[in-house]
């Protein structure tokens, strides 16, 4: 489990990096997906809220750090672990394939919508947004989070999680 453990902190820290780096150059429609908050859930669901949060705190000063938000980054991102935590499917589990995917799926959607609100409502706080802004930012972005999470689940977690 320790080896688990340093090799997904690892892997969560380069997703940062290429998440601030790569990622943020393809926004689109002014937003752009998250691959972090993918990997935050997928984290919570195969391990449980407790690393789901833990990790979500992990990346959110990371990302905080390399963005200049630390404060609103590690706060959307620890609440992103815990609330993706609820979704969690233990090992002992006898859900089905589809019952994982779907699992899978509301975590990284209920995550992604959790923490983009937050999010949006703190860093835009003294500018006051409309509401069709942060309808429009908090939607787009989540829409976007999920593509890459359906290309995630395929290219990389269906495995892992089927297998567990």
């Amino acid at each position: 489990m320790f080896k688990n453990t340093i090799i997904d902190s690892v892997l969560l820290i380069v997703l940062c990096i290429v998440q601030q780096y790569a990622v943020s150059r393809l926004v689109i429609f002014g937003v752009l997906p998250d691959i972090v908050t993918v990997y935050i859930a997928f984290s919570a669901i195969r391990y449980g809220q407790k690393q789901g949060t833990t990790y979500g705190f992990i990346a959110g000063l990371a990302t905080g750090v390399l963005s200049g938000n630390m404060g609103i980054e590690t706060l959307s991102k620890t609440i992103e672990g815990f609330v993706a935590g609820y979704f969690h499917i233990p090992e002992t589990s006898h859900a089905s394939a589809l019952q994982k995917k779907q699992m899978f799926y509301k975590g990284v959607l209920l995550a992604s919508l959790v923490g983009r609100t937050l999010y949006t409502l703190m860093i835009n706080v003294l500018s006051l947004p409309t509401t069709w802004h942060i309808i429009y930012s908090i939607g787009v972005a989540t829409l976007f989070t999920m593509i890459v999470a359906v290309f995630a689940y395929q290219l990389f977690f269906k495995k892992i999680l089927v297998n567990n």
